[in-house]
């Protein structure tokens, strides 16, 4: 009798004792093996918010207002309000450019390449907008012309298709955004004394 209570004690004690054991294992995290990388591809780690690092430069702000600068897509007109706008926004950012004259071509292509009191850039040299001499030049890649008004405010024109200035394809930008062409621009006082002569003898 005393035989039998003891082996259904030891069962009883190694019962328990297996019912921990069970337990205690199922508390334990399975780890699953790393395995390498398919054959061919390149796994990169980045941090949280980090973006591929591009080489390019950021842009000018030039570059960023003449964004559609010649754009085939666009008119002519176009162009010419852009580098208005350019104008004006570079003035803005430079008071002290109120201090230097700038009326001709390659006073605003030295201006807007950096060569002012502030050596700041608003164009590289190898935008659409200037060519090699660092004129700045319109979409038949002629020098633009442009009359200083007084106040920060400018005519700009383009020769147009033919590239002679003063024919009657030319375009003009006023001050006010309004365009001129044609019959309508301005009076014969601004042109040129030879570009006078040469309307006078085609008349």
């Amino acid at each position: 009798m005393k035989r039998a209570i003891i082996i259904v004690l030891v069962l009883l004690l190694v019962l328990v004792l297996g019912l921990l054991v069970l337990r205690r294992g199922a508390n334990v995290p399975v780890v699953e093996p790393a395995l390498p990388p398919p054959s061919g591809i390149t796994v990169t780690e980045t941090s949280p918010g980090s973006s591929p690092s591009t080489n390019q430069p950021p842009k000018l702000i030039g570059e960023i207002i003449l964004r559609d600068y010649a754009s085939p897509n666009l008119p002519p007109q176009n162009d010419l309000t852009l580098m208005s706008h350019l104008m004006e926004n570079s003035l803005l950012l430079l008071k002290s450019a109120a201090n230097r004259p700038l009326s001709a071509n390659e006073d605003w292509g030295d201006f807007l390449r950096g060569r002012n009191a502030a050596h700041q850039r608003f164009l590289s040299d190898n935008h659409a907008s200037l060519n090699a001499k660092g004129q700045l030049v319109d979409r038949w890649k002629t020098p633009l012309f442009f009359h200083a008004l007084g106040g920060g405010r400018f005519e700009i024109r383009s020769a147009g298709p033919d590239k002679t200035l003063w024919t009657s394809d030319d375009l003009q930008r006023n001050a006010d955004g309004t365009f001129l062409r044609g019959s309508d621009l301005n009076p014969p006082s601004l042109f040129p004394p030879s570009s006078k002569a040469s309307a006078a003898a085609r008349r």
